[in-house]
């Protein structure tokens, strides 16, 4: 439901409940919709558009093409992303996804955990606004207050508190557009990175987290090795402790 799958030409296709347990009704709390619950055989099973959904409980609006999902929710679409949250709400008219409750979002090279998380399939983005935390092995663990995720482009943009947190340095801004595939980073607005051996500042940089080189190139300052490199133009190697300006 959140995935980087644009709609078809074709006319779009209805939620499709895959299995389902148990059958209810009830008009009064859910005119016109269906409550399906699971059976000890297995969990209830959604499909739309190329994407599984599977749940505990959900409610069907078939006429408005919108289904709730209720414990243990699960998404899937092919081996690139999986999710999982306590709830889930999706439209199969607008392909516009929210969940909440211990959200993970995982792909490839890295997991998001927040409380809630929106997606837009058309737009193939999803975000969260309420703070999140995400942990790429070889570049350690980023928090933000704010965070987007362009799934086309395997793109996260972190606003507002970012902080991330790596064996060797800590990163500290307000703005960090990061590449999961291969770990570039690039920073707007006032900066730090603090590692043992060094502090770098700058107000827009950009720093590969992978090879551990950098590119700061506004109000620039290095301080390593009992040295200050200050400049509009600065160039660091921390495996090699070396400045440039």
């Amino acid at each position: 439901m959140f995935l980087g799958l644009t709609a078809q030409a074709q006319k779009p296709k209805k939620i499709e409940i895959k299995y389902s347990g148990f059958l209810n009704f009830d008009e009064e709390k859910y005119p016109g919709a269906k409550i399906l619950t699971r059976d000890d055989s297995g969990q209830i099973h959604i499909f739309h558009e190329g994407v599984d959904m599977w749940c505990d409980q959900a409610i069907h609006y078939g006429k408005d093409d919108f289904i709730e999902a209720y414990g243990n929710v699960k998404m899937k679409q092919g081996d690139t992303i999986d999710m999982t949250a306590k709830y889930a709400e999706y439209s199969g008219k607008t392909q516009l996804a929210f969940a909440s409750g211990n959200v993970v979002l995982t792909e490839p090279k890295s997991v998001l955990t927040t409380d809630t998380l929106y997606f837009d399939r058309v737009k193939q983005q999803s975000f969260y606004k309420s703070g999140g935390t995400v942990v790429r092995d070889s570049s350690g663990t980023i928090t933000s207050t704010i965070g987007r995720y362009y799934m086309s482009q395997k793109k996260y943009q972190f606003i507002n508190q970012v902080h991330l947190v790596n064996p060797e340095y800590v990163l500290d801004t307000n703005r960090l557009d990061y590449f999961t595939e291969n770990g570039h980073a690039y920073m707007y607005g006032p900066s730090t990175i603090v590692g043992e051996t060094s502090k770098i500042y700058c107000e827009r940089g950009f720093y590969d987290t992978q090879n551990d080189t950098g590119y700061f190139i506004k109000n620039s300052r290095i301080d390593y090795d009992n040295r200050i490199v200050e400049g509009d133009s600065l160039f660091f190697d921390r495996n090699k402790s070396f400045a440039s300006a």
